[in-house]
């Protein structure tokens, strides 16, 4: 077991200093499609004067501008578009007169790191390529109007897209102008502290260069962490749109160190290493921009720590022996007392808390008396009582109490002709009824049901031998009830048997199925007719009229209406007339519910189809 105690004895001193380390540090790389980063800083606004520094590298196949900085809005002074030109010039663009200065081309060389930089000073501009200035102008109409478009990286404002290809790194903004030789001495170097002036700091050294980035979508703005940088399109895996090797600079540490003796041992301060022997060591912890903090440490003396144990009970909580801790369960602690060198006496504590709990659960029909018998409940709920243990502690119990002396329940339940309830009741019409059964520990249950009936009534109408159902919209067959068999094909609302025996038929609708009561049909014999296919009667079953269409050809002489004995009824019971498509009609109406049959004479021939009149 390894016990970390505090120092004895610290000296610290320290300072800053750029110690020239070669790293290499990561960088953006941007696609030139649609790659940027979006900060919320808002930028030097106004005309004041400023500084943009940034290391890039241009993709050799990059045509066209490439914004490497801009904030501001689409209008005349207002914007500050840090760009490369299509020429590989660097400019600095505002829109308008005097807004406007840039380079000769071909300053910046494709495929290779280059530092640029701008400066605003007193209304004139500045370009500088590696740290020598390349370009100058007046820019007295640069006036950025503040609540605009926020500092963004690799791509200019809205009012027209100028993506950056290739990479960027070391991004710096300063609220004033730069000079040459600030610019040149400092290109090269990380800053590893806050710097007079430096408003806005994006190293880019997040993510693993060309590895699976893809949880990192955030650059860091050492100056400010609330005007972080969000990434925009970026693929964040692969060679290209992701965090990537950047330019090699020199990186700045800082420097202390720490005189100390401890007892037992000392943890350094990065919380890799635990030192248990006087010595110099060195530890290496991050500061707040990114830079190595190297602390020596001189460790003078190790002096040790007491052990002992104790083994302890209590009813319900324990004060430990410094006073410093209040136990209220059982387990193994450490208490620490400060022993005759010094140094800390380690106490293992054995605690043993006696005071018990526990939790039931209990039905009753009606009510209950507690275990301690100094309450009884009637009402569902969670109590607690309180007795006591065999060691003489409490022992507290949680009651969680369900009162069954009437249970209710309710149910709505669907049925085609009846419903059988738990208790063995039936009822065959729809409503709400009520049964009573025991429940699982005895008391009454109640039920409430609310009961649908969705079957339908099935009877049978005898039509002079036509059989119909009283169900409308059904699937049907029909059966013999004698032989109890399907009678094949027989699969229409209405049947004509043409032998004489007891026929039901079996129906489907609505997912319900009933079998209608046994009908007793007598065949009487027909004249023997003739049925012409090419002669077509409808609507067939009917209440009214019946519309004869016949071939073209026809020459239709005469119609008859039979009944079923083959008898002619005469034309005073029915009206004949022509339909819209001049077809025959015969009102059926004044009919009786039965079968009939039509005779159409047509030349020397006749005809005979039959028809059903429903109700």
């Amino acid at each position: 077991m390894k016990f970390i105690t505090p120092l004895r004895t610290v000296l610290f001193s320290g300072f800053f200093g750029l110690c020239l380390i070669s790293n290499g540090q990561n960088a953006l790389h941007f696609d030139g499609v649609n790659d940027y980063v979006q900060t919320s800083y808002a930028g030097v606004i106004g005309s004041a004067n400023r500084t943009f520094e940034a290391w890039v590298n241009v993709d050799p196949n990059a045509s066209g501008n490439s914004a490497i900085v801009d904030y501001g809005t689409n209008a005349v002074g207002s914007r500050n578009t840090f760009n490369v030109s299509g020429s590989n010039g660097l400019s600095f663009i505002s829109g308008g007169t005097n807004a406007n200065i840039g380079t000769s081309a071909n300053t910046i060389t494709s495929g290779q790191w280059t530092h640029v930089a701008f400066v605003l000073n007193n209304g004139t501009g500045y370009l500088y390529v590696n740290g020598v200035q390349e370009g100058t102008g007046s820019l007295t109409t640069v006036n950025t109007p503040a609540g605009n478009t926020d500092v963004r990286i690799g791509q200019r404002v809205a009012g027209g897209s100028i993506p950056f290809d290739g990479f960027i790194d070391e991004v710096r903004i300063w609220d004033y102008a730069r000079t040459q030789v600030e610019i040149a001495n400092n290109m090269n170097a990380e800053f590893c502290s806050p710097q007079p002036g430096l408003v806005a700091y994006f190293k880019f050294n997040e993510g693993v260069a060309q590895g699976l980035n893809t949880g990192l979508t955030m650059a860091t703005n050492l100056v400010n962490s609330g005007q972080n940088g969000t990434l925009n399109s970026f693929a964040l895996t692969g060679a290209t749109s992701n965090w990537v090797n950047g330019y090699v600079l020199t990186q700045g540490a800082s420097f202390g160190s720490i005189t100390t003796s401890a007892c037992g041992g000392l943890t350094s301060p990065s919380g890799n290493y635990y030192y248990s022997t006087p010595g110099t060591y060195t530890d290496t912890i991050g500061n707040a921009f990114g830079c190595d903090s190297i602390i020596t440490i001189n460790l003078t003396s190790i002096s040790p720590n007491s052990f002992s144990a104790l083994n302890a009970s209590a009813c319900n909580s324990y004060i430990s022996p410094s006073g410093v801790y209040t136990y209220t369960s059982s387990g193994t602690y450490l208490d620490t007392l400060p022993s005759a060198s010094g140094c800390d006496s380690i106490i293992t504590i054995n605690l043993s808390i006696l005071e018990s709990f526990d939790t039931i659960d209990v039905s009753e029909c009606y009510g209950m008396v507690s275990p301690s018998g100094n309450n009884y409940w009637t009402n569902p709920g969670t109590y607690q009582d309180t007795i006591q243990n065999t060691s003489g502690c409490d022992s507290i119990l949680t009651i969680n109490l369900s009162i069954l002396g009437i249970t209710s329940s309710s149910s709505s339940d669907t049925t085609c002709f009846e419903f059988e309830s738990p208790s063995g009741k039936v009822w065959s019409e729809p409503g709400t009824f009520i049964d009573t059964i025991a429940n699982s520990v005895g008391c009454d249950s109640i039920i409430t049901f609310q009961i649908t009936i969705t079957g339908f009534d099935l009877e049978l109408s005898n039509l002079n031998g036509t059989l119909v159902s009283s169900v409308t919209n059904g699937t049907y067959q029909w059966i013999n009830c004698q032989t109890g068999a399907l009678i094949t094909s027989e699969n229409e609302r209405t049947f004509r048997p043409n032998l004489s025996g007891r026929y039901a038929v079996i129906v489907e609708k609505d997912g319900c199925i009933d079998t209608s009561a046994c009908e007793e049909v007598i065949v009487i014999g027909v004249p023997s007719i003739e049925l012409d296919e090419n002669i077509k009667a409808y609507p067939n079953p009917t209440k009214g009229y019946i519309t004869i269409e016949v071939a073209e050809q026809s020459t239709l002489k005469n119609i008859v209406v039979l009944d079923v004995f083959g008898r002619v009824i005469g034309k005073s019971h029915y009206t004949l007339r022509l339909s819209a498509s001049g077809d025959m009609q015969i009102d059926m109406a004044k009919f009786a519910p039965g079968n009939y049959f039509i005779k159409l004479l047509e030349g020397s021939n006749s005809s005979v189809l039959p028809i059903v009149k429903l109700p």
